[in-house]
């Protein structure tokens, strides 16, 4: 993740996903995992940091990837779901 030269290192960790915490701990990387899964790895990077709202197929793609339900990952819109 990259970080501008004014941001706080709690700036970027809010900005982390429920979905990227998932990946890396299962030791994947985006290229990766995306490729696993079918998609683009700029589309999964867009899903992953909230810049896409990903489709019903690819979030099945990625629950099945990942396991868990879809709210653990996206949020009542679509969108990637911020860590907490």
């Amino acid at each position: 993740m990259f970080r501008t030269k004014n941001s706080s290192r709690k700036e970027v960790d809010h900005m982390t996903t429920e979905i990227k915490i998932a990946r890396l701990r299962r030791g994947l990387q985006q290229k990766d995992m995306a490729q696993k899964i079918g998609l683009h790895y700029s589309i999964l990077s867009g899903i992953e940091c909230g810049r896409i709202v990903g489709n019903a197929r690819q979030r099945a793609a990625i629950l099945g990837e990942l396991g868990g339900d879809e709210a653990d990952f996206f949020d009542v819109n679509g969108l990637a779901r911020k860590a907490e």
